[in-house]
């Protein structure tokens, strides 16, 4: 498999009320959608569906159910191409997560297995936080830098 994984941070750009991506970045998702090789992780659907909730107990109740709807388009466009954590992902973040801490860095479990699921899958990772990625020794672009 080749392709890209989407951090939950660069598909967050087409959330309702969030800054719309640059004009480029979306023209690119659209002719990789049409290839078949834009992939998102059960991590990313995850972290948005935590987001949605934490609006919820906060009190933005409309922000929470516009972007439950847009999740739920979300996992039925990419049904076929939202890649889950197995046994084989996990072991393979795990050693990931541990190369960075024994090396000072503190990437956290969610971007460990999100980078996890791109070796495993052979995937370049789309993120607006390189720095986030690099201790992992994963292929990773910025939207910018794809788009440009």
């Amino acid at each position: 498999m080749s392709g890209f994984l989407i951090d939950t941070n660069a598909i967050s750009m087409f959330a309702p009320s969030r800054m719309e991506p640059s004009h480029a970045f979306a023209a690119w998702m659209d002719e990789q959608e049409r290839s078949n090789s834009i992939y998102l992780s059960t991590i990313t659907i995850h972290e948005i569906e935590k987001g949605i909730r934490m609006l919820g107990y906060r009190g933005a109740s409309s922000k929470a159910a516009a972007l439950g709807i847009w999740l739920t388009g979300l996992t039925t466009v990419y049904a076929a191409n939202i890649l889950s954590l197995d046994a084989a992902i996990a072991r393979i973040s795990g050693e990931l997560e541990a190369t960075a801490v024994s090396k000072g860095h503190n990437p956290g479990a969610a971007d460990a297995m999100i980078a996890g699921t791109a070796k495993a899958h052979d995937l370049t990772v789309i993120t607006n936080n390189i720095t986030d990625f690099a201790p992992f020794s994963v292929a990773a672009k910025s939207p910018d830098q794809i788009a440009g």
